[in-house]
């Protein structure tokens, strides 16, 4: 105990309360409010956890997985013939390219669906890139060079995301700008009507999205 003397009392307390504060201070280097413990909670890899928090600005979206390794991860081969209704002998080819840094691609690949070689009769184009912005410029550089060619071009949005069709005596297309990724699927001229021919490239683009399909209607052959 201390004695009460020439004002010890007072600094007697003070030891006693750090003293009696020491082992709640050791037990905190253990708690998870540590700061090591706080940046294992804030950079969790988690995936729901960081599901939870909005994308910043321009970064890749969330809800887009990585571009897939094989075309049956893009959309298999089955799906394409039910889609355009016909037949495609030949053989599914798989093309992944290089990063552009210059335009901010990070990747790209390529199916093509039918190649019995003369080329594929489908094919579909994934690209990803490092920003919105920079996927909407590519989108708007391909619109531009159509319409330079006199090609045909028209609106045709695919689920949330906006879309355009490019048509030329040899093939049709529709480019589909959704987020960080850009789409584009192309089916060669003859392969269905032309009155199929826009049906078919939304359908085709929905599933290379992982969108919602409703009903196809055959093509006619």
């Amino acid at each position: 105990m201390c004695a009460v003397r020439h004002g010890l009392p007072v600094r007697c307390l003070a030891v006693v309360a750090l003293v009696l504060l020491l082992p709640l201070l050791a037990g905190c280097s253990q708690d998870e409010s540590s700061p090591d413990a706080a940046s294992q909670l804030l950079f969790s890899p988690d995936p729901t956890q960081q599901a939870e928090d909005p994308a910043p600005t321009g970064q890749t979206s969330p809800t887009l997985t990585p571009l897939p390794d094989d075309c049956q991860a893009v959309v298999p081969s089955a799906d394409v013939v039910a889609v355009v209704g016909a037949p495609l002998p030949g053989q599914t080819t798989y093309v992944f390219a290089d990063p552009l840094p210059d335009i901010g691609r990070t990747g790209r690949v390529t199916c093509g669906y039918g190649d019995a070689g003369d080329g594929p009769k489908v094919e579909i184009t994934l690209n990803e890139y490092e920003t919105e912005q920079a996927a909407q410029d590519r989108v708007d550089v391909t619109l531009e060079a159509a319409a330079e060619r006199g090609n045909e071009v028209r609106e045709q949005p695919v689920g949330p995301y906006p879309g355009w069709i490019i048509g030329d005596p040899e093939d049709v297309s529709l480019v589909v700008d959704a987020g960080t990724r850009t789409l584009v699927v192309t089916i060669r001229r003859g392969v269905v009507t032309g009155s199929a021919e826009a049906v078919v490239l939304e359908q085709l683009a929905a599933r290379a999205l992982g969108l919602p399909t409703g009903a196809v209607e055959p093509a006619a052959p």
